[in-house]
């Protein structure tokens, strides 16, 4: 969890800005080095950081769906048509989610989602494809 907490406050404390989101969930686990989960809500989008075995990883999912997560490796990928190298979250990803958290948002709660999640389940499927043949 600790690796969690100082990623979120070292590379996305903006997202608490005008009290835009809240945690809303948050586990610690003293198996392998501190895995840990922390999920954090906006009006229309839920982030879930992970930490497992001290590999830090990010979910959205719409607030209005909560159904699938997608992970930040296929969102990236949506936004600019490139696979990423890797679903690692690092400062790459939570510069990406600064700059395009408001498109994201507003594609989750309107009337693109839809679209956007089945290309999303493409994507998931594609890369799985790309990873393992």
């Amino acid at each position: 969890m600790d690796l969690i907490l100082r990623f979120v406050a070292d590379h996305l404390s903006w997202l608490w800005r005008g009290g835009r989101f809240q945690i809303t969930d948050s586990r610690a686990d003293r198996s392998n080095g501190g895995d840990g989960l922390l999920v954090v809500e906006s009006e229309g989008l839920r982030i879930r950081f992970t930490c497992d075995r001290r590999q830090l990883m990010a979910d959205v999912q719409p607030v209005q769906d909560p159904g699938d997560w997608y992970s930040i490796d296929l969102l990236r990928r949506l936004w600019t048509g490139r696979p990423e190298s890797s679903a690692l979250l690092d400062a790459s990803y939570a510069r990406f989610l600064q700059l395009h958290l408001d498109e994201i948002e507003d594609m989750a709660a309107g009337e693109r989602w839809p679209a956007a999640r089945a290309r999303l389940r493409e994507l998931r499927v594609q890369r799985s494809k790309e990873l393992f043949g």
